[in-house]
């Protein structure tokens, strides 16, 4: 089944570019995480043209670069657990996941007070019940259980050298750590940041947007 997205995508069948994007990732959304996306787009679009949350405005550009982006660690994800989605800014990727998986515990990171307004306004509007934002730097996070207990820390498009710093923090023991990159070599900075950290890489995995741009998703894990 696919779902029509409303507002300003009325008339685009934006659920079946979904559909057809996300079953390369093993992804199968069902009807209600697609009207729950639509809803999250709408929004983003809506808020977009008073906030800079991301660089493209138009719906079709936001679902095609950054929703379907998003939606691929989905078959990574826990069971149960929390998942903390560090500087969410516009909710990439952590409310997307929250629009799949409504189901899991989801902290949405946030230090920028209008990112984490849009945010707070996301999870009141989709509705996202189990999901809360922490307006917080992440190194400065105190929350009892994130810190040492998430079941995954995930970040898009972050420094992978602060992040992973920020990420052996808050991780679980028996956690893992995804970095949503482009390809290529880790830089220096992030291997030295890796060792200091104490977190061991665990692999990776490698994708395509409809539109051709190369994705990657990095995993780690504390070392014992």
């Amino acid at each position: 089944m696919t779902r029509r997205f409303a507002g300003e995508t009325a008339g685009a069948d934006l659920g079946g570019l979904v559909a057809e994007s996300t079953a390369r990732f093993g992804v199968e959304l069902s009807s209600d995480a697609l009207s729950r996306l639509a809803r999250f787009v709408d929004l983003l679009a809506l808020w977009n043209r008073r906030v800079r949350l991301t660089g493209e405005r138009e719906a079709r550009t936001l679902v095609r670069k950054h929703v379907l982006d998003c939606l691929a660690p989905v078959p990574h994800l826990p069971p149960a657990g929390v998942v903390v989605d560090v500087g969410s800014g516009a909710g990439l990727p952590g409310v997307v996941l929250g629009c799949a998986r409504p189901d899991l515990d989801l902290c949405l990171v946030e230090s920028r007070r209008r990112r984490a307004s849009f945010l707070r306004e996301a999870v009141r509007t989709i509705p996202l019940p189990r999901a809360r934002v922490l307006e917080a730097r992440a190194e400065a996070l105190d929350a009892e259980d994130v810190v040492g207990k998430a079941s995954v820390i995930i970040a898009r498009a972050v420094r992978l050298e602060s992040f992973l710093v920020v990420a052996a923090r808050l991780v679980g023991r028996h956690g893992v750590v995804i970095a949503m990159q482009t390809p290529g070599a880790l830089p220096p900075a992030a291997v030295r940041a890796l060792e200091q950290a104490r977190l061991r890489s665990t692999g990776a995995q490698y994708y395509e947007l409809p539109g051709g741009e190369r994705r990657r998703l990095l995993f780690f894990a504390a070392m014992c």
